[in-house]
């Protein structure tokens, strides 16, 4: 790739819509594609963003439904929409974008699977170190932690490394790493950990370095979801997986993890491909494994969101 070709980010909620802002505010063309209401003609509106240290960015961003997208032949797919709206998601995507690469950016084990399945032929996947918030409409606050790695699934690392070049900006980072299986599985570990803890307690990320009590929880379910990641061969030392949890609490103190926002505004949550998805697999195991605290948060968590939607 040398020219920058036009990227379009898949969903347009509290990652997606601060993610197309950035892109805008560096003079990449950038669509913010609309997955959950169909109808609506492509429309400029002005995005403000909320970083650390009192800043602000506000940035002209193109949205569409993607139901009024036709087919597209060139460009990049940036997927943040909820993993819980895959299926319908990769449908829809397969008959209008299907000869783009597609990087996945979701939380959960196995959420690429789907476009796999739908035959796309290049899928990265990303695993994200950042937090965003929806203030108000067209409103968000954002935490970078870190650089967010980005892998391969199916593709070649030229490629991958073309496109973390053309998506990174200095407040969204980007990195290629070589085995995106082990990022993935250290993220949605430590997400079992805030996407259950922080939304049956109601409160923000920061908790993990503030209260050493609800950091045990936490630790419970690092050494649970660690078993199983060791079983299929990928393994962690306790100390790395708690260092970057608390590091996440700490750069994102005050934020609303994703779960407890979306069982606020009544939407289902990503828990099926975080701590119910990690007993699954578990329990699948010859002898089984059962993360029993690990799936009874994921089981609450589920049985909480379905009474709000």
């Amino acid at each position: 790739m040398t020219a920058i070709p036009r990227i379009y980010v898949i969903g347009s909620g509290s990652m997606g819509m601060p993610l197309a802002a950035f892109l805008s505010a560096n003079d990449i063309q950038v669509i913010a594609v609309r997955t959950s209401v169909e109808g609506v003609s492509p429309t400029i509106e002005s995005v403000t963003v909320e970083l650390p240290a009192g800043k602000s960015l506000q940035a002209n961003v193109k949205m569409v439904s993607l139901s009024e997208i036709e087919c597209v032949d060139e460009g990049i797919l940036l997927l943040t929409a909820k993993a819980t709206a895959n299926k319908y998601i990769a449908d829809s995507l397969r008959t209008k974008f299907s000869k783009l690469p597609i990087v996945v950016m979701q939380n959960g084990i196995g959420v690429e699977q789907v476009y796999i399945d739908a035959g796309f032929p290049k899928i990265y996947r990303c695993v994200l170190y950042a937090t965003g918030q929806t203030i108000q409409k067209h409103h968000y606050r954002f935490r970078e932690v870190s650089e967010s790695p980005i892998g391969i699934v199916k593709g070649d690392p030229g490629e991958a490394q073309a496109i973390i070049d053309q998506i990174s900006t200095p407040t969204f980072r980007f990195r290629y790493v070589e085995s995106i299986e082990r990022e993935a599985w250290k993220k949605a570990i430590i997400n079992a950990a805030f996407n259950s803890i922080c939304p049956l307690i109601n409160v923000d990320n920061g908790i993990f370095h503030r209260d050493k009590h609800v950091a045990m929880i936490a630790e419970t379910i690092i050494d649970e979801a660690s078993s199983v990641a060791a079983k299929i061969g990928i393994r962690f030392q306790k100390r790395e997986l708690l260092d970057q949890l608390l590091l996440i609490s700490q750069r994102s103190d005050g934020q609303l993890i994703s779960t407890l926002q979306d069982i606020n505004n009544g939407r289902e949550t990503e828990i099926e491909f975080l701590n119910l998805e990690i007993a699954r697999i578990g329990n699948g195991m010859s002898p089984p494994i059962d993360p029993r605290v690990t799936r009874i948060l994921g089981e609450m968590i589920l049985a909480k969101s379905k009474s709000t939607i």
